[in-house]
């Protein structure tokens, strides 16, 4: 098992740490591919006192980026403030592998940390978050609880967020979670995993500018999965699920929905989203297409499945857990209370 000892690395990426500096998130790693890893945490350097009984935490993200991994390799790391942390490196080939996609944990805290504490035990590889991590991303006072609640689970593993309407498209995602832009991929073994930001109310003040930013994004999109096609699964993320089965919602986002032909094309495995808050699984065209967001926010009822392509709905609680192998992955729903809402396996074409 292979040790790093960040402390000089870190001074050099966000200046030294101060005696009066406390830590309230991290330490976590974020990483894109099987050579490279960034280990961030929070410090929170000060607070503005408004008027007598309020106080606002004043934040700053150190992160330090690392090269030169090994492949599936298990890296222990310290951080300067004597945080110890683990995690995997991506496999480059396919592998067994242990992975949780959820969402939507923005509210009510108390089942948030109890979901975390069951997904905690399973010891994933890396987790996946389908968006909406808290209430309002630009309320700076609600990340240091987010991270309170996750934190012994984030430090064991590797975290791939998407952004969710309720980040606000916020730069304190981007300065946390070491994200440039807000779409990227990144692969674990024989899967590959396109994370994009269906929240396009938030993404610019014009409608040219938000019309632009889907443009390109489509572009990227398209191209990123061509150049995946020797990858046994393609994943993609979005916060806004293309099919609901909540009536209120159905036809909200036209826009997710319009990619389906072009997921079709390059024959994307499964879609993973958030938004509403339940689980849901529907198939098109070969195509599943899973809603994961019962992390926490208040649940939505799925009083309108659809004709067709809903296989299974609940508004409860829950994770979904992905059990690798080379050449298949299984699939499992499992409710706050352990049940198994649902359970499928894809198999490579």
């Amino acid at each position: 098992m292979k040790k790093l000892i960040v402390c000089m690395m870190a001074v050099a990426c966000g200046g030294a740490m101060r005696a009066e500096d406390k830590v309230v998130g991290g330490p976590y790693v974020v990483t894109q591919s099987a050579r490279t890893a960034t280990i961030g945490w929070i410090l929170q350097t000060g607070e503005v006192k408004v008027g007598t009984t309020r106080s606002i935490p004043v934040l700053r993200a150190e992160k330090v980026s690392m090269t030169g991994l090994k492949s599936g390799e298990v890296v222990e790391y310290t951080t300067p403030n004597g945080l110890k942390g683990s995690f995997k490196v991506a496999p480059a080939a396919p592998e067994a592998f242990n992975a949780v996609v959820f969402g939507d944990t923005r509210s009510r805290h108390d089942l948030h940390r109890k979901i975390m504490e069951a997904i905690g035990k399973l010891n994933p590889d890396f987790l996946v978050h389908t968006g909406d991590l808290v209430t309002d991303g630009k309320d700076v006072e609600q990340w240091p609880r987010f991270f309170d609640i996750e934190g012994e689970v984030l430090r064991k593993t590797v975290f791939f967020p998407a952004l969710g309407n309720h980040e606000r498209n916020c730069r304190y995602f981007y300065d946390f979670f070491d994200v440039e832009t807000p779409y990227y991929s990144f692969d674990w073994g024989g899967a590959h995993f396109t994370v994009l930001n269906t929240d396009l109310g938030n993404v610019a003040l014009s409608a040219k500018a938000r019309e632009e930013f889907w443009a390109e994004q489509d572009r990227w999109m398209e191209d990123d999965l061509a150049k995946a096609q020797k990858a046994e699964f393609r994943f993609l993320i979005t916060h806004h699920p293309p099919f609901t089965a909540v009536k209120r919602r159905q036809n909200d986002n036209p826009r997710v929905t319009a990619m389906t032909p072009v997921l079709e094309k390059y024959k994307v495995t499964a879609v993973f989203s958030g938004h509403d808050h339940n689980y849901q699984h529907h198939v098109k065209n070969g195509i599943h297409y899973i809603v994961t967001g019962g992390g926490g926010a208040p649940l939505y009822p799925v009083d309108g499945p659809i004709e067709g392509l809903t296989v299974k709905v609940e508004s409860t609680e829950h994770y979904v857990r992905m059990i690798g192998e080379p050449g298949k992955i299984k699939m499992e729903a499992v409710a706050l209370d352990g049940r198994v809402l649902d359970t499928f396996e894809v198999v490579k074409k």
